[in-house]
């Protein structure tokens, strides 16, 4: 019988639901369609094979998911930490394992050496998790580090998520004629045009059949959940990402806060058109009131993008505070791991509450 949903979050009720997302938000049952791309290119089943193998191997794209873009929902919370942290095994292991870390970068800034990106539900759910993590030794006590500094973000009052849009800065670089060779591996312009087709979404399919036999269900049941999540923004279409926290192995991530003293509306829209800008919220953080990060191609390209935006709206920018974060800083972490414990955690909280309802005596 099909499940009735009387409201989206009832889809994140489902067990069977919970089970999909974890799967395809893991990559399992997810894979690029070789017999597309060989039929959109004109070419070789096994050129396109060899190709796509190059772009994995070289660690230039992660292999295809499905987006959980309900994080930003669910998480509502988003801090940007500057910490003062030691370098070790311990630290590394938890930044690759705790579950509210997104992203964390090695950075020399003032007296702090790392920036973390964090999601959380509110803020009491951040507040316990620092005194957890301190009395659980996961970061030295405050006596013995410079204190973190803390800035706080609305995922709710976000203007633009592109993971993809580097991929035209890409494009236009590539039809200038430069070499484009990332990770040691040079970019012909058939690799390159699947480069961009995966990273768009395109070129990839959805193995039901593999995903009915791991949930014992009907194949169609499968297709109809998946159309459900995606109809509902729980999940987007399938899509390869670059490993880097949206920016391509031979660029770098700039974390930007800026005033904009005038013309926001204008600003905003430019932003919203801008490849090099993938994320970018609304602060309200002293005098800044935009966070956008950028992914450019080296320092003097950031020159010449502020420069841009100077030229185009005089008078209109004010300060503005930036961090430099190339891919060789950036702490190895699963982009999923933030997503997928929300998705486990819902698992845990349905099996709780089925388990309640079975012991619960009858008349209550």
């Amino acid at each position: 019988m099909t499940p009735i949903y009387t409201h989206m979050t009832d889809l994140l009720n489902d067990r069977l639901n919970l089970e999909i997302l974890e799967s395809i938000c893991s990559g399992t049952g997810v894979e690029v369609n070789i017999s597309a791309l060989a039929n959109s290119f004109k070419r070789h089943r096994n050129t396109i094979k060899e190709q796509v193998k190059a772009l994995f191997e070289h660690k230039i794209l992660n292999r295809p998911i499905f987006p959980f873009i309900w994080l930003y929902e669910e998480y509502p919370l988003l801090v940007v930490v500057r910490a003062d942290l030691p370098r070790n095994d311990q630290l590394d292991r938890w930044l690759k394992e705790d579950e509210h870390i997104f992203g964390a970068f090695y950075v020399r800034d003032e007296e702090y050496n790392t920036l973390l990106i964090e999601f959380f539900k509110d803020l009491h759910t951040y507040g316990e998790w620092r005194k957890k993590i301190v009395a659980e030794n996961k970061i030295p006590p405050r006596e013995s580090r410079y204190p973190s500094h803390s800035l706080l973000f609305s995922n709710r009052l976000m203007i633009k998520y592109q993971p993809y849009s580097p991929i035209y800065k890409m494009e236009e670089r590539y039809k200038s004629g430069e070499d484009l060779t990332l990770n040691d591996f040079r970019l012909n312009n058939l690799c390159f045009q699947i480069l961009k087709k995966l990273v768009l979404g395109e070129g990839i399919r959805t193995n039901e059949n593999l995903l009915a036999q791991k949930l014992d269900v009907h194949r169609k049941t499968i297709e109809r959940r998946i159309s459900d999540l995606v109809k509902a923004g729980v999940v987007a279409n399938p899509a390869c990402r670059f490993p880097k926290f949206f920016v391509p192995p031979d660029s770098i991530l700039i974390y930007y806060l800026i005033e904009v003293k005038k013309s926001m509306d204008k600003i905003v829209k430019a932003i919203k058109a801008d490849p090099s800008i993938p994320l970018a919220l609304e602060a309200n953080i002293g005098r800044y009131n935009l966070l956008l990060f950028g992914a450019l191609s080296n320092v003097e390209d950031s020159f010449n993008w502020e420069a841009s935006y100077d030229s185009r709206f005089p008078d209109c920018i004010g300060a503005m505070k930036k961090i430099y974060l190339s891919p060789q800083m950036t702490a190895s972490i699963d982009q999923q791991k933030v997503s997928l414990n929300i998705i486990r955690l819902r698992k845990e909280a349905l099996a709780g509450r089925g388990l309640l309802e079975a012991v619960r005596p009858r008349g209550e």
